[in-house]
């Protein structure tokens, strides 16, 4: 069973050493700092569920410097405020810049550990519940760069703004695209994707916004554009760093006016959630003038970056053994296991194409593995070529 990791900040040391003991004995693992220094330094190398931080402590007579502080760097760890009785009213202006919560000195046993026990249920309740989401993400790996991806998701689902979805070819943008619906509240209807880059240059605005019977030469009949599609739900526009600067200007209509108007025909209202995604540095292409800073500025209010599977190497071992089984199991092959020559060796890799290309590497390596294990000749030697 999880344990509740308390983190307590005060410097007074025999309050430490009692309230220490107290909850240690309750089932809790417990840490001490005695100085803002040994606050911070203990918060950089561990994680704590709670802490908890007496109202005299010295860097809260700066104006709850150390609160705004943890808050800032840890907004889903509570803290909770020990108040003496002359300070009730600083405790409640502490939660203005923070703190969950206070509770006054001298504290009483049973008081502390019914604080705690609930605390520790609430927790509990929301850890499911995340992973439950993170189940639903869809996405493989346990590094802490993705667990700061896996959170940004969930956040981005629970409103309409556009999210910008950055990161190399093959990181999974699509995948982080279709989890942000999924969790949303327009998951009851499909979402719609749209690759910028395999559209024509000259077939954007029709193709986007639709035209009326007429509207040009050709235009033998109305035809709906992919907004039109979209209605009422969200709409992926992947590599939009594609879109020609001309184009540009009528998606910035559509997110800040919410119409849109089809080619030879009248602007009607359009509701939609827009996700964007692209492997170039469009703040570049803004200094360069191929992309519009107030368009990049609209798209990007919620900013996701996928890191390259080369930044977190620890998600290699996991992603293989995924693929390796997903595989066997969708062609009802036998399964196989990986190496340790194998492992060492794709942890060496450096995979440019990073998932997309260990997902093509794993495949082959089982198409002609003949053993039950997969050695790492099975890998190099068809990786090679």
């Amino acid at each position: 069973m999880y344990k509740l990791r308390v983190l307590i900040a005060d410097d007074d040391h025999v309050f430490c050493r009692l309230t220490a003991d107290l909850i240690r004995n309750a089932g809790y693992e417990v840490q001490t700092a005695s100085s803002v220094e040994d606050a911070t330094r203990i918060l950089a190398s561990q994680s704590f569920d709670l802490m908890m931080q007496d109202m005299c402590f010295p860097a809260l007579q700066d104006g709850f410097g150390m609160l705004e502080e943890v808050h800032e760097s840890f907004p889903h760890m509570p803290v909770l405020m020990i108040s003496g009785s002359g300070h009730i009213p600083d405790a409640v202006n502490a939660i203005k810049y923070g703190a969950t919560d206070f509770i006054e000195k001298p504290i009483a046993k049973e008081h502390l550990l019914i604080r705690l026990s609930r605390l520790s249920e609430n927790l509990k309740i929301k850890r499911d519940m995340r992973e439950i989401q993170v189940s639903a993400i869809g996405m493989i790996g346990q590094s802490a760069p993705m667990q700061e991806v896996y959170d940004t998701i969930i956040q981005a689902a629970k409103f309409d703004t556009p999210v910008l979805i950055s990161g190399e070819t093959g990181v999974g943008k699509e995948l982080a695209a279709a989890a942000i619906h999924r969790l949303s509240e327009l998951n009851h209807k499909n979402m719609v994707s749209i690759n910028c880059a395999s559209i024509p240059r000259e077939l954007f605005e029709a193709e986007l916004f639709g035209y009326e019977k007429g509207a040009f030469t050709g235009a033998q009949a109305t035809h709906a554009g992919y907004f039109e599609f979209a209605e009422g739900t969200s709409i992926f526009l992947d590599e939009i760093g594609e879109l020609p600067i001309e184009v540009q200007a009528k998606l910035l209509r559509v997110i800040s006016e919410n119409e849109i108007q089809k080619l030879g025909g009248k602007i009607h209202k359009i509701r939609t959630r827009l996700i964007s995604a692209s492997n170039q540095n469009l703040l570049r292409m803004v200094d360069e003038g191929s992309f519009r800073g107030d368009l990049y500025y609209r798209i990007s209010t919620i900013n996701i970056h996928i890191p390259a599977l080369r930044e977190r190497k620890e998600d290699i071992i996991p992603l293989t053994n995924y693929f390796i089984n997903s595989f066997c199991n969708r062609n009802q092959i036998p399964p196989k296991t990986l190496s340790a020559n194998a492992a060492a060796w794709l942890l060496e890799q450096s995979f440019p194409g990073n998932v997309r290309e260990l997902k093509n590497v794993v495949e082959r390596a089982v198409v002609f593995g003949i053993k039950e294990e997969l050695s790492v000749g099975r890998f190099y030697h068809k990786s090679a070529n």
